[in-house]
């Protein structure tokens, strides 16, 4: 049986060698390598084929047993059970590797609507093999708490939790979840709240998705941040073409009253401007609002990153001084955990919430119910705050670093007065390319998030850039920002040879 078998296990893998030899047998019987009644080799035999000790072979037959692939026969030793979910090819179907590879569909005819292209940011799957990564939104593992989220995963897998967490909640959501959001986390931004106003989503973008398509056609006009959310930008594009941007200040958005007045909506991340990091001031935010009320027109507030605040109290969310219901809340739980995480939630009245909550069912149902009821005991438990706790005096060290290493650098300058946030948006001279210099950069280990897809595409200045600190460890940051440093002044020699020629 060993020879109709291919084993090859990699001990440098993060995999550990009981799954990988799993993964083999499972993948061995989908494909129909296996089939039931095969008999399997020995742990014994198996063990020493594989130069692995016998105990790691007994636990992975066992979890195989436990999952029904594979059963014990006495005198017959381990064999592919009966009940295996064994691949079969139904009467009349085509195997795979029969198929044409020829397409013959015009796609481009028979789309209705194209979601392609779109302006990204690109951040590269393997980020951890750079030596100097400053890119946004992704996680540092040595500053999450594992054990205690596995515990809270175990927990909501629990006999007591199971029956909720693995059913359909349909229009619901997890109870524990929203009263959490409802008691703890909103107040924290002076937001009250019952739980009819209260919409759990796949992460903030998920919502304003929601919230674009229940609000925005192509008769309404849009007001946004300039620069701003490449996605938002996108979802909204989608709905109307109608969209205007403001720029910002230092105090945030510049209120444009005759703009304003036309608008039927407008979005602005208020807490921590995405992408220059700069925080609107409560005058202005209560200018905004006045506006809103006196024009008519609603806000969709994402709440980004108003976790992470290292100089200032957080100031108010612009929702909790909305005495008329112009605003809808969108906050989100993957910035301050991880970004795989994936939940957020809307905050709004009941009549757009029980609208979202419809648009939301007939897209996916909701949130997983697992996901939800992990992370209400992350939150309940207290987890969820010591993370904060953690973030924030490893993040404000950082970000004590690098502002430290680009004091020291001419060529880059920072655009706001940073209170938090976890980036600092960079202004380079006048002739920089930040495209080249991130792919120059790139080539010699350091990430960097060109800014040009933050602006609208017909203006987009290109010596912008992103400097993140939330994925770069402490002590790399000096170096990393050094040789980056040293690839621009290369790039800024270069210009200068060929304007002497």
């Amino acid at each position: 049986m060993l020879e109709n078998l291919i084993f090859s296990l990699d001990s440098t893998s993060k995999v550990s060698l009981q799954m990988q030899i799993r993964q083999i047998f499972v993948e061995s019987i989908l494909k129909r390598i296996l089939l039931p009644g095969d008999k399997l080799p020995s742990s014994r035999a198996l063990s020493q084929h594989l130069g692995v000790s016998r105990n790691t072979v007994n636990l992975a037959y066992q979890a195989l047993m436990d999952s029904e692939y594979i059963e014990a026969r006495p005198r017959s030793g381990y064999v592919v059970s009966a009940q295996a979910p064994v691949g079969r090819i139904a009467f009349g179907e085509v195997p795979s590797d029969e198929l044409s590879s020829e397409d013959e569909v015009e796609w481009q005819d028979k789309l209705v609507e194209q979601a392609a292209p779109i302006r990204m940011v690109n951040k590269p799957l393997n980020w951890r093999e750079y030596k100097y990564p400053f890119i946004y939104g992704q996680t540092d593992s040595t500053l999450f708490a594992h054990s205690q989220w596995r515990e809270c995963s175990r927990q909501a897998l629990g006999l007591r939790d199971f029956g909720n967490t693995v059913g359909d909640f349909g229009f619901n959501d997890d109870p524990m979840l929203v009263n959490y959001i409802s008691s703890r986390s909103l107040p924290r931004r002076g937001i009250k709240a019952v739980s009819e106003q209260i919409l759990v989503t796949l992460g903030a973008q998920n919502a304003l998705f929601l919230a674009a398509h229940l609000l925005i056609d192509e008769t309404k006009k849009v007001v946004i941040e300039e620069p701003s959310y490449p996605d938002l930008r996108d979802i909204i594009s989608r709905r109307t073409s109608q969209i205007t941007a403001l720029p910002l200040d230092e105090e945030g958005m510049i209120l444009d009253e005759a703009v304003l007045a036309e608008a039927d909506i407008v979005c602005i991340t208020p807490s921590h401007q995405c992408p220059t990091t700069t925080t609107m001031s409560l005058r202005r935010r209560r200018d905004l609002l006045a506006l809103a009320k006196r024009h008519n027109f609603l806000i969709i507030e994402d709440d980004y990153e108003f976790e992470m605040n290292f100089i200032e109290k957080p100031s108010p969310a612009l929702k909790s001084l909305d005495k008329s219901g112009h605003v809808i809340y969108v906050g989100s739980l993957s910035k301050s955990l991880f970004p795989g995480l994936r939940l957020g939630y809307m905050v709004a009245s009941i009549p757009f919430v029980q609208e979202a909550r419809t648009l939301r069912h007939l897209m996916l149902r909701h949130p997983p119910g697992h996901t939800q009821r992990t992370a209400a005991y992350f939150l309940a438990l207290g987890h969820y705050e010591a993370q904060l706790r953690r973030l924030r005096r490893h993040l404000e060290k950082r970000r004590e670093v690098l502002a430290a290493a680009l004091e020291q650098e001419s060529l880059f300058k920072q655009t706001a007065a940073h209170f938090g946030g976890t980036s600092f948006w960079i202004q380079g001279p006048d002739w920089l390319d930040a495209r080249e210099l991130a792919r120059r950069a790139a080539e010699q280990g350091v990430l960097i998030e060109p800014g040009d897809v933050f602006f609208s595409p017909e203006t987009a200045p290109l010596n912008y850039f992103r400097l993140a600190y939330s994925s770069i460890e402490e002590d790399k940051i000096t170096a990393g920002m050094s040789l980056l440093s040293d690839i621009a002044r290369q790039m800024e020699r270069e210009r200068a040879r060929e304007l002497a020629l």
